[in-house]
């Protein structure tokens, strides 16, 4: 990472340290609001809130349009509520194992977080893992070296066509594709630069949106069978 990188890093860790910039990308994550309406959801003054929102704009990470004679704001695309994300299951693993997620405590939480969730920036839990069988099933995925998987040439046109962005994934620094273990299931999901992709994918299609303030997906009706079927349609 060269210097102006490792300063763009620490300017934006800098701005997440902001719990009122942490819960106004929650809040946003589940769709665009004014001001007075965010004042209103977090309990916050107006002043408070536009401050903050100020600070988010600026960075690049929330964008405003007006509306008559108001502004509405919005995240600018995934990456803000998936940096979250990552940071989540970042705490929770310094937290330990003892520590429980958001919504654990009852049964609904539990079913929940693990029927889809992220794992940092990628899907886990049981969709999670029925993904990446069926990728290797499918022959679109082989085993590799320790976690390390293969894409095959039928699997990158499987997801090309399923509007996974591999020219972005394949110029990560990152790990390309691995297994990476899931704590509920006790078997891999898909991790990596790909299995971010994948993720992705499925937020800007509208298959999957994140839980806002949690580290639970909501996976649209049919997902995410629908979405493999998508990739192998016509193959």
């Amino acid at each position: 990472m060269s210097v102006p990188d490792e300063e763009a890093v620490a300017a934006l860790a800098r701005l997440l340290g902001h719990e009122t910039c942490v819960r106004l990308i929650d809040a946003l994550g589940g769709g665009e609001a004014t001001v007075s309406d965010l004042a209103f959801r977090l309990h916050l003054e107006q002043p408070r809130i536009s401050t903050h929102l100020a600070l988010l704009r600026d960075a690049g990470i929330v964008e405003c349009r007006a509306s008559g004679r108001h502004r509405v704001y919005a995240l600018r695309g995934q990456a803000p509520a998936m940096a979250l994300a990552t940071l989540r299951t970042l705490a929770a693993g310094i937290a330990g194992p003892d520590v429980k997620p958001p919504g654990s405590d009852a049964r609904d939480g539990d079913r929940d977080i693990r029927r889809a969730r992220t794992c940092y920036d990628h899907l886990a839990g049981v969709a999670g893992v029925s993904l990446l069988d069926r990728f290797l099933d499918e022959g679109w995925l082989d085993p590799g070296e320790g976690r390390d998987l293969r894409l095959t040439e039928g699997g990158a046109t499987a997801l090309g066509r399923a509007g996974v962005n591999l020219p972005t994934s394949r110029r990560s620094r990152r790990a390309f594709a691995i297994a990476c273990p899931d704590w509920t299931e006790l078997r891999p999901h898909l991790g990596g630069a790909l299995g971010a992709a994948v993720l992705t994918a499925l937020l800007d299609q509208g298959r999957a949106r994140l839980r806002p303030g949690e580290r639970v997906v909501d996976l649209s009706p049919g997902e995410p069978t629908a979405f493999w079927e998508s990739a192998s349609a016509g193959g």
